[in-house]
């Protein structure tokens, strides 16, 4: 069910890597429709750069926006004393876009809290999970509160640009969540990207159904060209993504620029698209086009065993989602 208001008017907004070009281009969209933002970055340089290039777009009363560092996504001990440091008040809003590619000829494992974890996947769900842990432990947010974490289409794959993730069965997919590699094909970091985003679908599905009241949903608005998404690229293969590749792909309609981006994220945020548990982005076979339901596109996005498994490492690397002040029959 749809609960959150249809404008960001006077809500209070918390949007995780908001120093990207997504981060800010929604930053400042955010601002000029009203909202109270919090820019929650790796570190306070990062954030406080965000917050003035933001303000500097929207032209709003500076204390609207709200630099907080210490979002260390590979950190989750990091993360819950960021989140200590935030006002008390708690947020109407979440944006989890903050994570990214792993730029690298190997596949990478990290250890995320209490276990290993593929690094990609530890970037861009376990940083979310940790941030909504720490959040709803210390009542820092609101209840009915939206949720949105940042999808890719590569979570079913692109023809073409990304491959479709497949797992033959649920401990083959745990395997490679754990950063098992054996027998696998040659790591791939726009492939693994993809399968991070498919593991955020599947996080944000199970997070749907649980008896938090939250309003969940996973939301990409499209292929961005000019975002930070490139950064840990060789020098050289930067310049041809950011000067040659995206421009060219804008002009072809095949991607877009974070400010068109932004617009959609705002209208996810405000509530004006998107219900509790929808998974939304471009058609199949596209990374950019009308938003359209992700649920039809992979059999495995509803699959609860999938679900329970991505689950199970998120509890085992931070626990279970518990609210401040509230039963612990409420835990997930």
């Amino acid at each position: 069910m749809q609960r959150t208001a249809s404008t960001l008017a006077g809500k209070r907004l918390l949007i995780t890597g908001a120093n990207g070009g997504l981060g800010m281009a929604t930053t400042a969209a955010a601002l000029r429709e009203g909202a109270h933002v919090t820019l929650a970055c790796r570190t306070e340089e990062k954030a406080g750069k965000a917050a003035d290039h933001a303000l500097s777009e929207s032209r709003v009363e500076p204390s609207r926006a709200v630099a907080a560092g210490g979002f260390d996504m590979l950190a989750p001990s990091a993360i819950e004393s960021a989140v200590d440091a935030l006002p008390a008040e708690p947020f109407d809003v979440v944006f989890l876009q903050a994570g990214g590619w792993v730029w690298s000829d190997d596949a990478q494992t990290t250890r995320f809290g209490a276990v290993n974890v593929e690094r990609t996947i530890a970037k861009n769900v376990l940083g979310a999970h940790a941030t909504l842990r720490a959040l709803l432990a210390t009542g820092r947010l609101g209840a009915g509160a939206r949720v949105v974490i940042i999808g890719g289409e590569g979570a079913r794959g692109v023809p073409g640009g990304i491959s479709t993730p497949a797992f033959s069965d649920v401990s083959d997919f745990e395997r490679y969540v754990s950063g098992d590699w054996v027998g696998r094909s040659p790591y791939v970091p726009v492939d693994a990207l993809g399968v991070a985003k498919f593991c955020a679908a599947l996080w944000a599905l199970k997070l749907s159904k649980s008896p938090l009241d939250l309003d969940v949903v996973w939301f990409t608005p499209g292929l961005i060209g000019g975002t930070g998404g490139t950064n840990g690229m060789p020098a050289w293969k930067e310049f041809l993504f950011q000067k040659l590749a995206f421009p060219l792909m804008v002009a072809l309609g095949k991607a877009q620029w974070p400010e068109a981006a932004a617009a959609k994220c705002v209208d996810c945020l405000a509530g004006r698209i998107g219900a509790d548990g929808d998974l939304l982005g471009a058609p199949e076979g596209t990374a950019l086009g009308p938003l359209t339901d992700q649920k039809p596109m992979h059999p495995q996005f509803g699959d609860a065993d999938f679900q329970d498994a991505l689950w199970r490492t998120c509890e085992a690397a931070v626990g279970p989602l518990t609210v401040a002040h509230v039963p612990s029959a409420l835990a997930v």
